[in-house]
């Protein structure tokens, strides 16, 4: 008789962390964006990867962000076709040229 009730616990215990990890979906994305290259100018506050934020002007009325780097695990590849459209988590980097950049926190490929 105890075998019976510890397998039906063990069952149960199973069925429940399988029922909650395929249940599980992605956190989404604060913003949709697209990646449109490389700021190639030379100037102080310059440089870096050009990304336009959907609905999201950039405060200091220019058409984009700027960022330094992408998260670890994304790659542009070895020869980019811009733009390339892409889902991120952002903030505004203060300490980097007042509000002209951006950290990219998290990122894919829509």
């Amino acid at each position: 008789m105890r075998k019976r009730p510890l397998s039906l616990l063990v069952f149960v215990v199973a069925a429940t962390i399988f029922t909650t990890l395929s249940c599980r979906k992605d956190n989404p994305y604060m913003s949709n964006a697209e990646i449109t290259g490389w700021d190639l100018r030379l100037c102080v506050c310059c440089g870096g990867i050009t990304v336009t934020i959907d609905n999201v002007p950039n405060p200091n009325g220019y058409a984009f962000f700027l960022t330094g780097d992408l998260p670890a695990g994304f790659s542009l590849g070895d020869h980019p076709q811009f733009p390339i459209a892409v889902k991120i988590d952002w903030a505004i980097d203060t300490a980097h040229c007042s509000g002209k950049y951006i950290i990219i926190s998290r990122i894919k490929r829509r």
